[in-house]
């Protein structure tokens, strides 16, 4: 199956899935449904044991969510929505990646932040190089990370570590990601690759089924959790649309978006939200 955002490679039992959405893989409407199909693909895959998740780009993993895509999804009907009134699209599908029977690996060699980070929160396994770089920026915008991502990192990270990396707004590096439980481990660049490759080939002896029984034992020892992450993605879409009804964050989000979304303004982002801020206050 041919994809307009995405690379699949199929390797034995491993699967692997690169975003290839040049120059620096935003998400949009078109990746999130390529996603969705390769997730349902999935599902009922007896042979697939392991998904590895790259990017075929040097420098981004994923700079984040299409800003222009987020204004759509609250102010357009035509753009596509979640058929679960309290669950956006993208808290969907990375739900439904959560759920794959295969144990899924993230590697990151480069700039992961917003939707990049909100989708690798949901995979089994995170790994990163020491370089690399994630963040949160949408508070510094004037709304939250909205696609599970406030939820998730809280859970992640805990209240005090979690409510650090969403209102700083500042980038981190894979090191400190690591320190702070948003990935298993930072390695050097030149390390990564072997790393995650010895991994997987460990991974992909494992049979399906017992893949299965540590995932069972997984979802009851967080089954209590569950609630709580379905009503924090409820107050995320609260926040989402009380934000984007504002004129002063409307004003900065589509600002960012005519002046950011280029590979040179993306390796700055929070500078380029504080100019642009200074300059459009938020109140």
């Amino acid at each position: 199956m041919n994809f307009e955002t995405l690379k699949l490679r199929p390797e034995g039992n491993v699967l692997r899935v690169s975003l290839a959405a040049s120059p620096i893989n935003l998400m949009s409407p078109q990746m999130v449904g390529e996603l969705f199909t390769v997730a349902g693909g999935l599902i009922s895959d007896q042979n697939t044991r392991v998904v590895v998740l790259d990017s075929d780009l040097d420098e981004y993993f994923m700079a984040h969510f299409d800003l222009l895509a987020i204004i759509a999804s609250v102010n357009d009907p035509e753009s596509p929505q979640s058929q679960y009134p309290d669950i956006n699209i993208l808290q969907g599908l990375i739900t439904t990646w959560q759920s794959v029977p295969q144990v899924t690996v993230a590697k990151v060699n480069g700039i992961c932040r917003g939707a990049g980070l909100e989708l690798i929160l949901g995979l089994d396994m995170r790994f990163a190089s020491a370089d690399s770089t994630f963040g949160f920026p949408e508070a510094s915008g004037g709304f939250l990370a909205c696609g599970g991502g406030t939820t998730r990192v809280l859970m992640s990270c805990g209240p005090a570590r979690g409510l650090e990396v969403l209102l700083s707004s500042r980038d981190f590096t894979g090191d400190e990601a690591e320190r702070y439980g948003l990935v298993n481990r930072a390695l050097p660049a030149s390390e990564l690759n072997t790393y995650v490759e010895d991994t997987v080939a460990h991974l992909a002896k494992r049979p399906l089924r017992i893949v299965a029984l540590h995932k069972q034992v997984l979802r009851s020892v967080f089954k209590d959790m569950a609630d709580a992450m379905f009503a924090g993605f409820g107050a995320e879409n609260d926040g989402l649309r009380a934000s984007l009804s504002r004129d002063d964050v409307l004003a900065v989000t589509r600002r960012v978006a005519d002046e950011a979304q280029t590979p040179e303004t993306e390796k700055d982002l929070p500078a380029l939200i504080s100019r642009i801020t200074s300059e459009i206050p938020l109140r």
